[in-house]
């Protein structure tokens, strides 16, 4: 499966959050069979219980719960780029970046769990819906959410539910290789160009850079950039002058996925000089 992700060109993550993460990895045991959902402050989830519901989770999972959602309160606290969350027994810091959708009533999320380098988090939410993709790490630990047809004093249920699967990384390993991170340079502007590329990993250490120097129509593929599993950020200055970052996820090449791609297309606009563009796998 193959996609195309549009973003806007800023970005909202605080990039000193990332640099004191290393400190704050621990080592619990995450297979916890406790409720899923912890009472906290913030509101956002409310588990609730139904009789004779027709609601089915999916087979993967290990653990499910039905929950009501509060969407105002989500974005309201997502508007400061975090969210607060314990599942499972366990408190998660999520940081998170607003998305581009170019849908009115949609507000995408996309971000990762401070202290989990492998984490990754996804939120789609409507007026009345959270719709969410929590991987505490990439291949052994995962949370969903999603919204059922079932209504509960007037909400929508939903379902969330946990996916567990101890020595998942290690299976895959005999099986696939790591798939590099790579990105493409597009000059589609009239101008000559400068851009400054560089890549750091989850700790802010400097992966890969370069400055490219663009004429009118070139297109430029970078070298492939082994590194391992895990969230990826790119910053991107265009003569002289940052212009954005970007996150990226890089993986093993497996059947349903891979490492993300990045596409930057330097265009014609004053007002936003840059399209950046992530292929999914």
């Amino acid at each position: 499966m193959l996609g195309i992700v549009t973003f806007s060109v800023y970005s909202g993550f605080n990039t000193e959050s990332i640099v004191n993460d290393r400190d704050m990895i621990d080592a619990d045991n995450e297979s916890s069979t406790d409720s899923l959902l912890e009472s906290s402050e913030n509101d956002i989830f409310e588990e609730i219980k139904l009789n004779n519901s027709s609601i089915e989770a999916p087979e993967s999972c290990d653990n499910f719960e039905t929950i009501i959602v509060n969407p105002a309160k989500f974005k309201e606290l997502a508007s400061n780029g975090t969210v607060n969350l314990s599942l499972a027994g366990k408190d998660y810091e999520l940081k998170l970046q607003e998305r581009e959708t170019q849908k009115p009533d949609v507000t995408s999320y996309s971000g990762y769990i401070v202290g989990k380098p492998q984490s990754s988090v996804y939120f789609t939410v409507k007026n009345d819906s959270i719709e969410s993709c929590i991987n505490v790490d990439f291949y052994t630990l995962s949370y969903g959410i999603a919204s059922t047809q079932e209504k509960y004093n007037g909400k929508i249920v939903h379902l969330l539910w946990r996916y567990y699967n101890e020595g998942a990384e290690e299976e895959i390993k005999k099986h696939y290789s790591l798939d590099p991170l790579e990105f493409t340079l597009t000059n589609n502007d009239k101008e000559i160009h400068e851009v400054y590329i560089e890549l750091l990993d989850f700790y802010n250490q400097s992966i890969f850079e370069q400055t490219y120097t663009l004429d009118p129509g070139n297109k430029i593929s970078s070298p492939e950039i082994n590194v391992e599993p895990g969230m990826y950020r790119y910053e991107i200055f265009l003569d002289n002058e940052f212009i954005c970052e970007e996150t990226v996820r890089a993986d093993y090449a497996v059947e349903l996925g891979s490492s993300e791609k990045l596409h930057i297309n330097l265009i014609d606009n004053p007002e936003y000089p840059i399209e950046i563009m992530i292929e999914v796998a």
